[in-house]
């Protein structure tokens, strides 16, 4: 489980660190251009921002395993947005990184989380001497 909590976590946290300091959200707008036709502009740029937010913010908790399912719920919800997006702006397009990320996300909340032991949420519980399957 720790794999695919850091594959997707590291995925989804570099995304995040690319859009909003190295290319920056305005370069992200190019990508909604086709999307004008149905939203304001300021639908769409909270949009970016709430995506690159999330991502940063869920990509972050998943990698440590702090509140792991709430980063994963953060990344799933940008998932459906970008899948809703690509939707209206053409009815066929690339899905194969999408899949690949969905499929790690559904994987991980499928999966019992008592099963992820190397997390924060684990040890910190372990400290308080909590039980062991919460």
């Amino acid at each position: 489980m720790l794999g695919l909590r850091l594959v997707i976590g590291l995925l989804t946290f570099q995304i995040a660190m690319f859009k909003l300091f190295i290319d920056g959200l305005e370069a992200q707008l190019v990508w909604y251009k086709a999307l004008t036709r149905w939203f304001p502009d300021w639908v769409l740029r909270a949009t970016n921002v709430y995506a690159a937010v999330f991502e940063l913010i869920g990509g972050t908790l998943v990698i440590l395993g702090l509140k792991r399912d709430w980063g994963l719920w953060m990344i799933l919800s940008v998932l459906v947005v970008v899948t809703f997006g690509h939707g209206m702006e053409a009815a066929v397009w690339d899905i194969n990184q999408m899949v690949f990320r969905l499929a790690m996300v559904v994987a991980l909340l499928l999966l019992p989380p008592e099963w992820d032991l190397l997390r924060l949420d684990h040890a910190a519980r372990l400290r308080r001497g909590a039980p062991r399957h919460q």
